[in-house]
């Protein structure tokens, strides 16, 4: 091999530990800015430097010319010939060569060609990419035994999750999840104000690199009207409890509805907190001094029921511990149908956070308010059949 001098890009702990645990084939599932171009780009260079074949694929020719350029640059030192037409190919003074495929078309990718490693780049975007892999890329590593790095960010259960979770069980097989925040070079207030304006659904794909599945969500976003209840309107609230501190934990949420005389029902205010039992029962107080509720829905299983007996021992709220017999979804239903049928309006000032939980559930990061309203609906029921008898 030539006497070469070439500096690579510096990789990060979390690039670091992917080089260091790689198997023959492998799936990393990253969030947005966590350097998986950087990444792939250094993965080349031993098999590039040492003479032999390489590929990189890609869903579209714009990322394809986006990391074609960027390899012209990292490896101008060792480049002998790069051409852009027909198709994007770097040679070295080593022999070795970089191949550049779209993957729009599988029956046409990397026929007759074979290669030490490839390079998948954003995988999860590639809508033929079981095709591709199956039928033309895997054959193309024979002639070298070689390896392959599925790099991408999640984009629901497509088969790139499926290879990720095929890792689980094939020792021919690594993958890895690492989240935006793993690039020690992105500043940490900036995902954190993501986090805060984002849906969740998206922030959990796009910067924690969590395969979750939008289609999945009941409620769409034009199915939300806003505007303000009548006066006067009895309050049920509806209380999803979490006894927790732990950053990662679940909220105790509290949600308060009303029921106008057409049947409309008003999202009237949530409100959630992470505490400890003695603030989640002054936290549930606090809420029903607030609104003067009729009756209160608290879920009443485990040690939710300690939460029911306490609030009935020290005060005079109007607590009914309610045990639940369905799954959540099931119990979220008469409020989804509502929803579609344009008969829930949500009050001016609601916080940000409800519509997210709403407009991901259930396959959301957190479902806790969402949970509240539908305890709030079957209290509100409750009482409704109270008043017919």
């Amino acid at each position: 091999m030539p006497d070469i001098k070439l500096v690579l890009p510096r990789l990060h702990a979390g690039q670091k530990t992917i080089v260091s645990e790689a198997r023959r084939f492998n799936v990393l599932a990253c969030g947005r800015r966590f350097g998986k171009t950087t990444l792939g780009g250094n993965l080349l260079a031993p098999v590039v430097l040492e003479g032999r074949p390489a590929a990189w694929f890609a869903p579209t020719y714009r990322l394809l010319e986006e990391a074609y350029q960027h390899h012209k640059r990292i490896y101008a030192p060792v480049v002998s010939r790069a051409v852009s037409t027909p198709a994007p190919r770097i040679e070295l003074i080593t022999g070795g060569v970089i191949d550049y495929w779209t993957l729009d078309d599988p029956s046409t990718v990397a026929r007759g060609r074979k290669y030490g490693r490839v390079i998948i780049d954003e995988a999860a975007m590639a809508r033929h990419l079981e095709q591709a892999w199956t039928e033309a890329i895997r054959p193309t590593l024979t002639d070298y035994a070689g390896d392959a790095y599925f790099l991408s960010t999640p984009k629901g259960d497509n088969y790139f999750a499926q290879m990720f979770r095929l890792c689980a069980s094939d020792p021919e097989w690594a993958a890895w999840q690492m989240p935006t925040t793993a690039n020690p070079y992105i500043d940490p207030v900036e995902v954190g104000s993501a986090a805060a304006s984002l849906p969740s659904l998206a922030y959990r794909q796009e910067y924690l690199a969590e395969f979750v599945d939008a289609a999945g969500a009941r409620v769409k976003r034009e199915w939300i009207r806003t505007g303000e209840p009548p006066a006067g309107l009895p309050v049920y609230l509806g209380v999803d409890l979490a006894i927790s501190l732990k950053a990662e934990a679940d909220y105790t949420a509290v949600v308060a509805i009303s029921r106008g005389d057409d049947g409309t029902i008003y999202i009237l205010d949530a409100a959630r907190t992470r505490s400890d039992f003695a603030a989640v029962l002054r936290f549930v107080e606090a809420m029903a001094a607030k609104w003067n509720p009729v009756l209160i829905g608290i879920e009443q299983v485990q040690y939710q029921a300690a939460v029911v007996q306490e609030l009935l021992r020290r005060t005079k709220l109007p607590v009914r511990g309610i045990r639940p017999d369905r799954d959540k979804v099931t119990r979220f239903a008469p409020l989804e149908a509502r929803y579609e049928q344009g008969q829930v309006v949500h009050a001016h000032g609601l916080p940000g956070w409800f519509a997210d939980e709403l407009l991901s559930f259930p396959v959301g990061r957190h479902d806790d308010a969402v949970d509240a309203a539908g305890y709030a609906w079957i209290v509100h029921g409750l009482k409704r059949s109270w008043a017919a008898g």
